[in-house]
């Protein structure tokens, strides 16, 4: 729409050019005209007077022709000879004066002709420009009304973005909350069972330590969460940068559990769990078991957590959109 106006607005500036140039001809013209009125109206008085003296002269004549007199009144041969060629003369000057004069006239017809066109070209223009002044405003005011409404989106754009920041700090709060609440019970826990290990018998105590070590990373799913929006890093293991077996073997640790460092050693750890039976904690693989590429924790729900690839970040997904190829539960 700005493209349009600016056009108009060209063309506009073009047109007024042409009728300036238009304006100057047109005086150009009328001092042609004042000129050639001058030199008709000039040769015309020198016509009428040359035809006053000539009826004049023919009134005194004695053969009504005064070049015939004039050439009768010839003292001798010689002097006919010279009147008669004076009196040629003259009849060639009337003729060309004659000639003249109506030259004149038609350069006068000529020029009053041609500023009649240049004003009726000129009268064109205005109105053209008239035209084009009022697309010109037209053009302006819907410029106006989309800028208006663009700027409209883009302030609720903005109030959105704005919203959705806020959502995700808060999200972010909360997952680390939750996962030093985890943390902090773990411990707790941790403490317990070896308080309780040091006081009872050592099978009691074997038992018990091997039950830890076996168990679900349901409470590694608050750290994993937490790191939501770190970057993908391939072979990173920390809140710098995860890669997704980074981030399970980082979430486990939260909990006490230590992991292999890759996706295919992991695959192989605990027992299959049928997708349609899984458990927030379960480890969900890509691939096969012992050649997995890619891993995830579930958190329930039909969504997990994972490092997805180069360029992205930790986030949650589901299920329907990107599913496993099978299930390992610790």
């Amino acid at each position: 729409m700005n493209e349009q106006a600016s056009a108009k607005a060209v063309a506009i500036q073009d047109a007024q050019a042409n009728i300036k140039d238009a304006t100057a001809k047109i005086n150009t013209y009328n001092v042609k005209i004042t000129k050639a009125q001058a030199e008709v109206n000039k040769r015309t008085a020198n016509m009428k007077a040359q035809l006053r003296s000539l009826q004049k002269e023919a009134g005194n004549s004695v053969t009504g022709n005064v070049y015939f007199d004039f050439i009768l009144n010839a003292k001798n041969l010689n002097d006919v000879v010279s009147r008669s060629f004076t009196v040629g003369k003259l009849n060639e000057a009337n003729q060309q004066a004659l000639e003249d004069v109506q030259t004149a006239a038609k350069d006068l017809a000529d020029v009053k002709q041609a500023a009649v066109d240049n004003k009726a070209k000129l009268v064109a223009n205005e109105a053209k420009l008239e035209k084009d002044q009022d697309a010109l405003k037209t053009l302006s005011v819907q410029a106006s009304a989309k800028q208006a409404e663009l700027q409209k989106k883009i302030n609720d754009n903005q109030a959105a973005v704005k919203k959705l920041q806020g959502d995700i700090a808060k999200a972010n709060a909360e997952a680390k909350a939750k996962a030093q609440a985890a943390t902090t019970t773990k411990t707790t826990a941790k403490t317990t069972n070896t308080i309780q290990a040091a006081t009872k018998p050592a099978a009691v105590a074997q038992t018990t330590t091997t039950s830890g070590a076996s168990g679900s990373l349901a409470g590694a799913i608050g750290t994993a969460l937490a790191q939501i929006g770190v970057p993908y890093v391939w072979g990173g293991s920390t809140p710098a940068g995860f890669d997704c077996s980074g981030l399970t073997s980082y979430a486990a640790a939260s909990v006490g559990i230590s992991l292999p460092r890759t996706a295919a050693a992991q695959s192989t750890l605990g027992h299959s769990v049928s997708l349609s039976a899984l458990q927030p904690g379960d480890l969900l693989f890509w691939g096969g078991v012992g050649s997995a590429y890619h891993v995830a924790l579930y958190i329930g729900g039909g969504k997990y957590v994972h490092a997805p690839t180069e360029g992205q970040t930790v986030t949650t997904q589901s299920m329907a959109y990107y599913s496993p190829s099978f299930a390992r539960r610790l």
